[in-house]
C-alpha cells in the first residue's frame, strides 16, 4: 500500500536523508518522495536532509506501513493510506472468478454455495486480506434488506396485503373488468417495492385469484398479473437485493430509482394493460 508520514517537531529523523533511516531494513519500507511545504522536493531522494513537517511517501505492505504507529519520529497519516493493487496475482483472481461463475452457470452446486466458495478462495489464494473482504461488506445494505424482509413477514401475517387488495375492490369493483385487472397490477407492482419478490407471489396469487372468482371471470390474467408485476421492483433499492448491491458501488441515491423506476414501471403497467386484456379476450 501507499501512505503519508510527516516528520515530527522533535523527530530524530530530521537533519539526515531518507536512506539514512533504514526504513527498508527495519520495516521493509520504501521511500518514494518528499513533500515540503505543499511542493514536491526535486532533488534526489539522496540529497534531501529531512526537516520538520516534511511528509513522506512510504510503499510497503500494510501490516508493515500500520507498524509505523509506535515511531514516536514520524505520524503516520492513516487517512492517506492506499492499497495498491497486487497485479501479479491478476491472474489467480480471474481464474477464481471464472470458475465461480461456470460453477453456477452449469448448475454443479447452486449460485450462493459457488459465490461462498468463490470469496473464500480470494481469501485463501491470497487475492483479499481477511480485513479487504469484511472491509467490502456494506453493513447498511445487509440492515436494509434484513428490515425488508420483516416488512414483508408483517404485511403478510397482519394481513395487511389481502387489506389493501380488498380495499382496491372496493375503489374499482363495479368497473370493466379490464380497469380491475389494471388496478390489480399496480397494487402489486407498487407492493413489490417493499416486498421480496418471491414473497409477492406467495402472497398475491391467491388474492387475485379470489378476486377472479368473485368477478366470475378466468383467473389465468390475474396469475399472469402477479408475476409480472411482482418483478416490477423498480422504484427503490430495497425492493429487490441486487438494487441494493449496485446502490453503494454505483453511488445511487434512493431518488434516482425511484425517478428511473417509475417511468420504467408505467411503460410496463401502459403495456399490460393494453395486451393482456385483448389476448385472453377480456
Amino acid at each position: 500500500m501507499l501512505a503519508e508520514a510527516m516528520i515530527t517537531p522533535s523527530s530524530r529523523y530530521s537533519g539526515r536523508v531518507p536512506d539514512q533511516l533504514q526504513l527498508a531494513r527495519r520495516f521493509g519500507i520504501k521511500v518514494l518522495g518528499v513533500q515540503r511545504r505543499a511542493r514536491m522536493a526535486r532533488p534526489q531522494l539522496s540529497g534531501i536532509r529531512l526537516e520538520a513537517g516534511d511528509i513522506l511517501l512510504l510503499q510497503g505492505e500494510d501490516t508493515k506501513i500500520r507498524a509505523l504507529r509506535g515511531d514516536p519520529n514520524m505520524l503516520l497519516m492513516e487517512w492517506s493510506a492506499e492499497d495498491l493493487p497486487a497485479t501479479s496475482l491478476t491472474g489467480r483472481a480471474i481464474a477464481i472468478f471464472l470458475a465461480t461463475i461456470t460453477a453456477a452457470a452449469l448448475g454443479v452446486v447452486p449460485i450462493l454455495i459457488a459465490s461462498l466458495a468463490g470469496a473464500i478462495a480470494m481469501i485463501v489464494s491470497g487475492c483479499l486480506t481477511l480485513r479487504q473482504a469484511s472491509a467490502a461488506i456494506d453493513r447498511t445494505i445487509v440492515l436494509m434488506i434484513a428490515a425488508a424482509l420483516a416488512l414483508g413477514v408483517s404485511l403478510e401475517f397482519t394481513g395487511g396485503a389481502p387489506w389493501l387488495a380488498k380495499g382496491l375492490l372496493g375503489l374499482v369493483g363495479d368497473a370493466d373488468i379490464t380497469w380491475v385487472l389494471s388496478a390489480f397490477f399496480l397494487l402489486v407492482a407498487l407492493i413489490t417495492n417493499v416486498l421480496n419478490t418471491k414473497a409477492c407471489v406467495v402472497l398475491f396469487t391467491p388474492i387475485g385469484i379470489e378476486i377472479a372468482r368473485g368477478l366470475g371471470v378466468d383467473p389465468l390474467p390475474f396469475a399472469v398479473a402477479v408475476i409480472f408485476a411482482s418483478n416490477c421492483s423498480f422504484m427503490s433499492p430495497i425492493g429487490y437485493e441486487t438494487n441494493l448491491l449496485v446502490m453503494g458501488p454505483g453511488n445511487y441515491k434512493f431518488a434516482d430509482f425511484a425517478r428511473a423506476g417509475t417511468l420504467l414501471t408505467l411503460i410496463v403497467w401502459i403495456a399490460f394493460t393494453l395486451f393482456v386484456p385483448w389476448y385472453y379476450g377480456l
